[in-house]
């Protein structure tokens, strides 16, 4: 009778032992893969340099189309209205690589007109050194950007910003409205996107 249970007792240590052994076993298995995924993953990631310092400004940051806009939402002809902007690098050392400038900030996906602007009517341009480019043309945002280049420190840039109204049927527009949009400059190197308010009035 002992020795049978010295013999159960021998075969459930065993297995304890057995189980514990393989538990801890892949246990570190587990951990080492995970490591693996972990430093995988790490080697992947994006990693971006820190943004230059930019100091940008419109002259007047409005753009007043409201004798443009009849009272019944309408456009009885093409009209633009310009602003200039200038974008300085203020930072000491550093150059601001590869800017870009855009209706629609690429790091949050946010879009910088106001839901009612947003029309085939509404054409938003940016004129540099003579060449003009879209920023929203035919109801839709240029998501690429347009390319300012690099900026060293201390340099700057100006470029005129038109917002046109086209000729549009009544209903297209709201007469009398006054909307906060946004202009985003970006530095693709840092991911980060300078946020530019201005106004349109229509």
């Amino acid at each position: 009778m002992e020795a049978k249970g010295v013999l159960l007792l021998t075969l459930v240590v065993g297995l304890v032992i057995g189980f514990a052994g393989g538990y801890y076993y892949m246990q570190e298995k587990v951990d080492e893969a995970y490591q693996s995924g972990y430093i995988a993953g790490q080697s992947v990631a994006p990693s971006y340099e820190t943004p230059a310092s930019l100091s940008i400004q419109f002259e007047t940051g409005s753009f007043d189309h409201s004798s443009t806009v009849a009272s019944d939402g309408s456009v009885s002809a093409d009209t633009d209205v310009t602003d200039t902007l200038t974008i300085e690098n203020t930072d000491e050392s550093k150059t601001a690589s590869d800017v870009k400038i855009l209706l629609y900030n690429p790091v949050t996906g946010k879009e910088g007109l106001h839901d009612n602007l947003e029309t085939d009517a509404t054409e938003v341009t940016i004129t540099i050194g003579g060449v003009t480019y879209s920023l929203y043309h035919n109801g839709e945002y240029v998501t690429d950007g347009v390319p300012i280049g690099d900026l060293p420190a201390g340099s700057s840039v100006t470029a005129t910003i038109t917002f046109t109204l086209e000729k549009a049927v009544a209903g297209t527009f709201q007469d009398g409205q006054t909307y906060t949009c946004y202009l985003y400059v970006y530095q693709p190197n840092a991911n980060y996107a300078d946020v530019v308010p201005f106004t349109v009035t229509t």
